[in-house]
């Protein structure tokens, strides 16, 4: 099955969020296994990456085309980005997603 344009942006900012809750979360974890932080600080990491993630599942609840919308009111720096590199379709409404944010 061939995803949309926005399936894809979702996916990839996904990616790019997970990267961001998880790298901190793994080096916490690392900084704990190796005696530099203790329990309390592993504690406060992992109600962060879960509050990010939770954040994250109700983005991507939403149609592809209203999360793509989201994803570029809440990141529009990597929502740019994401579309330079990534054109979509010549028929897609950008503006569409501009009329959603506001």
């Amino acid at each position: 099955m061939t995803k949309t344009w926005e399936e894809k942006l979702t996916d990839d900012y996904w990616n790019y969020r997970w990267r961001k809750i998880m790298e901190p979360l793994c080096e916490t974890f690392q900084a704990w296994k190796a005696g530099r932080v203790d329990h309390t600080e592993v504690d406060k990491a992992v109600d962060r990456a879960y509050q990010e993630k939770y954040s994250i599942n109700n983005l991507l609840s939403q149609r592809p085309d209203r999360a793509a919308a989201i994803i570029h009111w809440w990141d529009p720096e990597w929502f740019e980005t994401w579309i330079a590199e990534n054109r979509p379709p010549a028929d897609a409404d950008l503006n569409l997603i501009e009329q959603e944010t506001r």
